[in-house]
């Protein structure tokens, strides 16, 4: 793993200048490292769900298997893991019923699911600063939003929140993210240089590094020496409203 010169969490980023190759006349190195597309996690970067989600699995688990403790922090620890949502049903039945889940209790438990998740966030705890979307669209060729929470979930969340405008495509499971990166980089012809991805799980660097995309990560606390050394993101920052507006510093 390369060394990294540590960014500071801060609204500013380092200034970090790389050696460069002499550019040909056409300058089309220069061009292919602009970048060119931003895309967003959704819970827990862009909205206040992931203690909603909790709930809504510790409901559903009490009502259908008479599960009274432990489940919330057990989905919280699982959550960081970057799985899809069946994948956590999976864990959720091993650890509290010793079995794994039936199709019929995966469907079922998926549609209760959608229904709480729906529901609670019809009031829109979103987080602050989200009007940086439309700052950032003007500024690439496209915004796009990558959940790993069922696609037709997060675009009726979207469209109530008014949030829908600002994204040219929206992605979630049951794709993993890795999956869904590689999609948009070979539909939208594009160098993996010329894309960055906000989020604000571990999960999220290993998911952009595995297929080279840069990572800006949104934790407010955490290790950080230890987690940008260990993980590489390129770039830390408190919250949403840190982010730069300038997209030739994620170059």
């Amino acid at each position: 793993m390369k060394n990294h010169t540590p960014h500071h969490i801060t609204n500013h980023i380092s200034s970090h200048t790389p050696n460069h190759k002499p550019l040909a006349k056409n300058n089309t190195k220069n061009r292919n490292k602009k970048i060119q597309a931003v895309g967003f996690d959704f819970d827990g970067t862009l909205i206040l769900s992931e203690k909603i989600k909790a709930q809504a699995f510790a409901k559903i688990f009490h009502d259908l298997y008479n599960i009274n403790h432990g489940l919330e922090p057990f989905y919280q620890k699982i959550s960081k893991e970057g799985i899809s949502r069946q994948e956590k049903i999976t864990q959720l039945m091993h650890h509290f019923l010793k079995r794994p889940p039936t199709k019929k209790e995966i469907k079922n438990i998926n549609q209760l699911f959608t229904q709480f998740y729906e529901t609670s966030l019809r009031t829109c705890p979103l987080f602050a600063c989200t009007n940086i979307l439309s700052e950032l669209k003007k500024k690439v060729n496209f915004l796009f939003l990558l959940s790993l929470e069922e696609k037709s979930d997060v675009l009726q969340i979207l469209k109530h929140c008014g949030l829908h405008r600002y994204f040219n495509e929206v992605l979630g499971g049951p794709a993993s993210k890795v999956d869904n990166l590689k999609h948009i980089i070979k539909k939208h012809h594009l160098n993996p240089s010329q894309i960055i991805y906000v989020g604000d799980k571990t999960s999220d660097i290993i998911a952009c590094k595995k297929v080279k995309i840069k990572v800006v990560l949104l934790q407010k606390r955490f290790n950080y020496h230890t987690l940008r050394e260990t993980l590489a993101a390129d770039f830390v920052f408190s919250s949403l409203c840190d982010l730069p507006l300038d997209i030739n510093k994620y170059s």
